[in-house]
């Protein structure tokens, strides 16, 4: 006869297995592109994100404008850009220092970096 032990065992490794199982198939729907389902209610991914091109600037600041960094680049041309609160910054960059700046389409820096 079998313990009661082992039976107890199989049943629960059973039911974690099970569980396993449910997971790994909700994740390959997500990754399918099928809608979340949330306690019988469909959640549509949200969509409202548009992919932003990102540009890289090196260069030397001219000038300061309040919130605009005006940076002459490598290629010799002026360009303004400008940052907020949001800015990632290592120390506080003035004019003369050259820097490196990953921005987007609308000249919002991202990130403006005093590079050596």
């Amino acid at each position: 006869m079998v313990a009661i032990s082992k039976v107890i065992g199989v049943l629960s490794s059973g039911c974690l297995l099970c569980l396993g199982l449910s997971n790994a198939a909700s994740a390959d729907n997500m990754k399918a592109g099928e809608p979340q389902r949330n306690s019988g209610h469909v959640v549509q991914p949200e969509m409202t994100m548009q992919k932003q091109e990102l540009h890289v600037i090196q260069g030397d600041v001219l000038r300061v404008e309040g919130t605009n960094y005006v940076v002459k680049g490598l290629d010799g041309r002026e360009v303004s850009l400008h940052t907020d609160n949001t800015t990632v910054r290592n120390g506080n960059v003035k004019p003369g220092d050259r820097v490196e700046a990953k921005i987007n389409e609308q000249n919002h820096a991202l990130s403006i970096l005093q590079v050596p």
